[in-house]
């Protein structure tokens, strides 16, 4: 059965021993981020901060930071998650269904009342340096003024201050595409913005769906049950009715405010650049809410979010036969990605890397590698190996520029290029080449490895068999 909510599922954490409940008071500003960053490098289960200095609502962090919860938030195991991802959304997308009210209204504050540093919950400030407050674990819902088709999408907000935040959006982002229609007509773009909802709804957001897809549609179809949504007091959006927090209101039209520094998904500081201005209308939340809020930083729970999704969608939407499996490193911040293929014919990985570069999945990866059937993505001594053994720089490695990557990405120079998040991109052709030009690989008879694999607790050597 789906998750109703954030609470089913942080109850299923508990259950399973990934949920860590903080007790002493900790400060949201900084305090809260140092522990979620050494949590991460312990792969520590998700924390719930009980009190919060200052504040009255927990706060639930480190969410989906390890495959093993992205797993149990799609109901299934880490090695079953690609299956059940493909298998699901085969049947298309499940359409919401709309409800007259929900338990994201139990609290509603408009006008006068709302006031960004005066709520039950606090907004984290991360980083020494961040230009202010951010809010890092936002579903932001738009509506394509032209088409009435709906976007979810993770864009980070910078708090300015009581009623306004700021948005990072660039020109590829599919909320971006929505707002300018709205932006050429000088009208105001209505938005709003759930925070704490059902795990599934905040992967789909995360997403790499293509353009025109409905990220809660989708949701919908991988839980197995349509999402309900309720209407927005404000605007003309609707919102999962369960969610926790909902911030309501419009992108204001060729109104730039300067916004970050922020500490970002790939290890460094951004910069501080003009973004879009979100003015809040209202505000609308559960009693006792729970603030759902992301630590980023290299190998956080963004990269997990972003690779295990990029990995499926990938293997979904390839155009071409012959990619078996796919790996998006996290520790390569999802710029890094192996994957296998089934090479009948010289020529065929280049192909097949083409046509994973051509999805719009795999517009973060920077770097490619392609590797034989016989190597395990997911094996890093194994993919080491074939790059070293069956590689030649100068006939195995093609380079491809100026194609759309993130525009985050710290090593991009040049206004231009950071504006459109033009990078270059590499391609590493790890696999064998022609028999006659590739010697075996020695081994030892398959029965000897399944004997010495039945009597490995013999031998006495206190090492567990990979």
């Amino acid at each position: 059965m789906p998750y109703k909510d954030l609470r089913e599922f942080l109850a299923r954490l508990e259950k399973e021993g990934e949920l860590r409940k903080i007790k002493v008071e900790i400060d949201p500003e900084y305090e809260l981020s140092a522990i979620c960053r050494r949590a991460v490098d312990a792969h520590a289960p998700a924390l719930l901060f009980e009190k919060v200095k200052g504040y009255s609502a927990p706060i639930i962090a480190n969410l989906i930071a390890t495959r093993k919860r992205f797993a149990l938030a799609l109901e299934t195991t880490i090695e079953r998650t690609t299956e059940k991802w493909i298998n699901a959304l085969r049947k298309g997308p499940t359409e919401p269904v709309i409800v007259k009210d929900g338990p994201c209204k139990e609290n509603i504050l408009t006008s006068d009342e709302i006031n960004l540093f005066e709520l039950p919950w606090a907004i984290p400030k991360w980083h020494e340096k961040d230009g202010g407050p951010y809010i890092t674990a936002p579903c932001v819902i738009s509506k394509d003024p032209e088409t009435g088709w709906r976007n979810v999408g993770i864009y980070r907000m910078m708090v300015r201050d009581k009623r306004s935040t700021g948005f990072q959006l660039t020109p590829f982002r599919h909320m971006y595409i929505s707002k300018s229609k709205a932006e050429a007509k000088g009208s105001r773009f209505p938005v709003a913005v759930a925070i704490g909802v059902d795990p599934v709804i905040w992967i789909c957001a995360a997403a790499p769906f293509a353009y025109g897809v409905d990220e809660i549609a989708m949701a919908g179809t991988l839980r197995g049950e349509p999402v309900e949504l309720v209407k927005c007091e404000t605007i003309p959006v609707e919102v999962p009715a369960s969610a926790e927090i909902v911030l309501e209101g419009e992108v204001i039209p060729n109104v730039y405010k300067p916004e970050g520094p922020f500490g970002e998904f790939h290890g460094y500081y951004g910069g501080l650049y003009n973004r879009e201005v979100f003015e809040i209308k209202a505000i609308t939340y559960r009693n006792n809410p729970i603030y759902h809020a992301s630590f980023t930083g290299v190998g956080t729970e963004n990269h997990i979010l972003f690779s295990m999704s990029m990995q499926a969608e990938i293997i979904r939407t390839c155009s071409l036969p012959g990619l078996k499996n796919i790996n998006i490193l996290e520790d390569g911040v999802s710029m890094i990605a192996i994957a296998q293929i089934e090479k009948k014919f010289e020529g065929a990985a280049n192909w097949v890397a083409s046509a994973i570069l051509g999805c719009e999945a795999a517009r973060m990866i920077k770097y490619l590698v392609i590797v034989d059937e016989d190597i395990n993505p997911f094996n890093m001594k194994e993919v080491l190996w074939a790059i070293a053994t069956r590689t030649q720089p100068h006939r195995d490695i093609f380079i491809l520029p100026n194609t759309p990557g993130t525009s985050l990405d710290p090593s991009i120079q040049g206004d231009f290029n950071r504006k459109f998040g033009l990078i270059s991109k590499m391609v590493i052709d790890a696999t064998k080449k022609p028999k006659e030009e590739f010697p075996e690989v020695p081994d030892v008879p398959q029965e000897i490895k399944r004997l010495v694999e039945k009597r490995w607790t013999e031998y006495g050597i206190d090492v567990q068999l990979a």
